[in-house]
């Protein structure tokens, strides 16, 4: 029916050889899957108009209701109110940072991609490798340190939020790294986002440095798979263990993908 193949640095690549219909294939086999891989390409399956693929997307759990209903449309705008519709870099982060529910799967459609064009790839970190690869006296006084980010909210999302860097998988037993990268010079003029730094007495850290080392070990190829969208793909990605976002596009602006939260 389907074979699976894995990327590098993680994840996998799910490939129908029969067109057959992603909703055929077992729910509890896709969450197995997801469980293990931590995103899931799924290629040459049929395309669904928006009404079945939400449906789709219910038969995973439910989903998170936002103004505009649970599905957005994510493409380029000429005077975007969210730097997500802008050609510029998206910043790593996690979804639903600033609401009250964070989004178990982030499930994606690609109706159209920017093969012509260059750079749009969407990022993706499994913070877990990094716990895994990192002493674990680090990640214990990572584990005392709390952040507060903020951001104007000029279209579905924004505020204030406190987390702690290091946190426990709300679905698993393992720790995973709740971080939103504020360094984004394509982001000053959008919707910025702003980071506050509360530690106990007993760590002395500089704000700055501390967060450029934890970019720069995000970005890091061994954390780190970048993928270029083809039209037709569809993702399941873990938005607890994985922070994603967005190279600087270039050329091509007309891709086109469907996004749902699932909770």
């Amino acid at each position: 029916m389907f074979e699976i193949n894995e990327i590098q640095p993680f994840g996998a690549i799910v490939t129908n050889n029969e067109l057959e219909d992603l909703c055929n294939i077992d729910t509890k086999t896709l969450i197995q899957l997801l469980d293990k891989y931590k995103i899931l390409v799924l290629k040459n399956f049929e395309p669904m108009e928006d009404t079945k693929y939400i449906n789709f997307c219910k038969s995973l759990g439910s989903l998170m209701q936002w103004e505009f209903g649970p599905l957005l449309n994510v493409r380029m705008e000429q005077d975007p109110k969210n730097h997500i519709f802008s050609k510029g870099r998206v910043e790593l982060h996690w979804d639903g940072a600033f609401t009250k529910e964070t989004p178990r799967i982030n499930a994606f459609q690609c109706i159209s991609s920017s093969n012509d064009g260059n750079g749009g790839e969407t990022l993706f970190v499994d913070t877990t490798k990094i716990i895994h690869d990192t002493d674990k006296k680090i990640i214990e006084e990572w584990k005392k340190i709390n952040l507060t980010y903020i951001t104007e909210k000029k279209a579905h999302y924004g505020g204030t939020v406190n987390v702690k860097l290091v946190e426990k998988h709300p679905h698993k037993q393992e720790d995973i790294i709740r971080y939103i990268e504020i360094n984004n010079e394509d982001n000053l003029e959008v919707n910025p986002v702003q980071c506050d730094i509360c530690t106990p007495n007993t760590i002395n850290i500089n704000k700055d440095n501390f967060l450029s080392q934890i970019t720069k070990n995000l970005y890091k190829p061994t954390y780190m798979y970048r993928h270029k969208w083809s039209t037709g793909d569809y993702m399941l990605i873990d938005n607890n263990a994985v922070l994603h976002g967005r190279a600087k596009v270039e050329g091509n602006v007309n891709r086109h993908l469907k996004r749902i939260h699932i909770l």
